[in-house]
């Protein structure tokens, strides 16, 4: 019984369950949700682990069952961004630019060891297995990646005519 795991934490439930009773009628409007009210509803620190648990999972609910995505970063520290169907557009767009470089930076962490620095063959063959599908991911979606991003820009200014 020493190894028993629980899968559900009841008191992180019934504060998610809190949370939701007290932010029932939220809309997607850019609306900034502060730390210090769900503090003082929950009665802890927002740097507390318990805070994050609480609100990681009360921001999956919401995300699942309202489609509302809360952005911590861009509530600046102060709390959670209720962001507009637009906003969550550009949150979306920046995640997968992110995702793009992560897939650069691991191209070149997976290509810095030679082959004969390596001891062991079968981990040779992964890492050129795993530098050959980590490329193919790259390059197979690149350009409609880079076609979105410049979607989402916005239209240049032309310079005025001049009436003379």
């Amino acid at each position: 019984m020493a190894n028993a795991r629980f899968d559900r934490n009841p008191r992180i439930d019934a504060d998610v369950q809190l949370l939701l009773g007290r932010f029932r009628d939220l809309l997607p409007d850019g609306r900034l949700l502060q730390h210090v009210e769900i503090e003082s509803l929950l009665k802890l620190t927002h740097t507390s682990s318990r805070y994050r648990s609480v609100t990681d999972k009360w921001r999956r609910v919401l995300f699942e069952e309202q489609h509302l995505y809360l952005d911590g970063r861009g509530g600046r520290g102060l709390g959670f961004v209720v962001l507009t169907p637009d906003e969550m557009i550009r949150f979306a767009n920046r995640r997968v630019r992110a995702v793009g470089r992560a897939l650069h930076k691991a191209i070149r962490i997976i290509a810095t060891p030679r082959p004969e620095d390596l001891t062991d063959s079968a981990t040779r063959v992964y890492q050129a297995r795993l530098l050959v599908v980590t490329e193919q991911v790259l390059n197979t979606h690149k350009h409609a990646l880079l076609d979105m991003t410049k979607a989402l820009r916005p239209a240049p200014v032309l310079p005025r005519a001049s009436s003379e």
